[in-house]
């Protein structure tokens, strides 16, 4: 499907399932796709010391860089619950951006030790691990929703920068019929002036460069 749209997505690569499954992991990069952070092991952030979140961090940065040979730079944890240290060890650590805040449709930047650190919100409203948990919700309705928020987004975007995110897990959206409306509502967009689709390296680097980008302090 990326291939056939010319989407570059951001994978968040659970350190333990690259070990499992290292040939996939290489080849979602050798694809152009981003390798991005999602723990050593997949286990809550907030129940853990800050000497373990950093020794998790670091072995997650470790195992993604020898079996893809890319290094992580964002990250984010389980369910989106960090704790207070979270931001101040990914940056030690060297990332620039995390993705668990869902306040704004646009990227802004926080400061995390007097520097900006990125956020790319991420998405509950158009994500399928929460839409399909109920049998109830059908591809044709999960589609309208997601064109109903572009068209509200985009028109927005004359005056304001949007940004738009959807979430899409490979267990839950990686069968044909759920592929489909993936790549009807990707065509959708991108027939509309100015839509392009990034990467979420990509956004945050851009984020933290561009002027008047809303800060957070």
């Amino acid at each position: 499907l990326w291939d056939r749209v010319g989407v570059k997505v951001s994978s968040h690569m659970v350190g333990q399932a690259v070990e499992k499954h290292q040939a996939l992991a290489k080849e979602i990069v050798d694809r152009g796709h981003e390798a991005t952070g999602h723990g050593q092991t997949w286990e809550p952030q907030y129940s853990m010391t800050p000497e373990e979140e950093r020794i998790g961090y670091q072995a997650s940065i470790d195992t993604i860089q020898r079996v893809t040979g890319t290094r992580p730079i964002g990250f984010n944890a389980f369910w989106l619950r960090g704790t207070p240290n979270t931001l101040g060890i990914l940056q030690d650590l060297g990332f620039i951006y995390h993705i668990d805040d869902i306040s704004r449709d646009e990227p802004f930047t926080v400061a995390v030790n007097g520097k900006p650190f990125a956020v790319v919100p991420y998405t509950i409203r158009n994500n399928d691990i929460v839409r399909f948990d109920s049998a109830a919700t059908t591809n044709a309705a999960y589609l309208q929703d997601l064109k109903d928020d572009f068209e509200v987004l985009y028109a927005e975007a004359a005056t304001r920068r949007r940004m738009m995110s959807i979430s899409a897990h490979d267990r839950i959206s990686g069968i044909p019929g759920r592929v489909k409306l993936l790549e009807e509502f990707i065509r959708y967009a991108q027939k509309q002036k100015g839509v392009v689709f990034m990467r979420k390296d990509e956004i945050a680097k851009w984020a933290l460069s561009a002027a008047n980008v809303p800060h957070e302090s």
